[in-house]
């Protein structure tokens, strides 16, 4: 009956046969690809279907839970040669004795400038409210593709609150560049 009503209204609207389907002949796989190619835009690879991940391990020396959440960038770094263009991550995290972090790290080679030994400013936007500043440090071990907040936990609510969290790096050689997360929907702590 519900088909009949829709094929009356298609007819009332000038239209006399249902759009045709440009995917026919296509298994479900290759259909799933070819919806998903269409909207990438050049350089940009499709949001996650799962803006969030979770995970968990166990901490080697006292067996308690290490917990983590981390969401990838929708657009990539740009960087110069020897470096190639990458996501980012933005991972939450809990470690037993140690508490919250909150970090930005390259999924490849880069240099982020923002060094273990001095704090650097990091602008961020949650949604479409306006850009804060947020404090930076650089990895303890001195990798140069990542950086910790200086405050956690401020970064977790904002994020919490914001379908979009932009957050402004400045690159070696290849300025400043805003990097975006899809954050919606992020349960931290994660409920038991």
């Amino acid at each position: 009956m519900n088909r009949a009503l829709a094929l009356i209204a298609l007819v009332a609207a000038g239209c006399t046969e249902a759009p045709p389907d440009k995917y026919a002949g296509f298994s479900d796989t290759q259909r799933r690809i070819a919806e998903s190619v269409e909207h990438v835009e050049y350089g940009n690879p499709p949001p996650p279907a799962a803006a969030w991940s979770y995970s968990e391990t166990a901490d080697p020396m006292t067996d308690r839970a290490r917990r983590y959440a981390c969401t990838l960038s929708t657009n990539r770094v740009r960087q110069s040669s020897p470096y190639a263009d990458v996501q980012a991550e933005l991972c939450i995290r809990d470690m037993p004795g140690e508490g919250l972090d909150a970090y930005v790290t390259l999924k490849g080679d880069g240099q982020i400038l923002c060094h273990s030994y001095e704090r650097c400013a990091i602008p961020v936007r949650f949604g479409d409210g306006a850009a804060q500043s947020f404090g930076g440090i650089g990895a303890g071990d001195g990798s140069t593709n990542m950086f910790f907040f200086t405050n956690p936990a401020r970064l977790v609510a904002g994020a919490k609150a914001a379908d979009v969290t932009r957050v402004q790096v400045t690159i070696y050689r290849d300025g400043d560049q805003v990097i975006e997360f899809p954050t919606a929907g992020l349960e931290w702590p994660r409920p038991g």
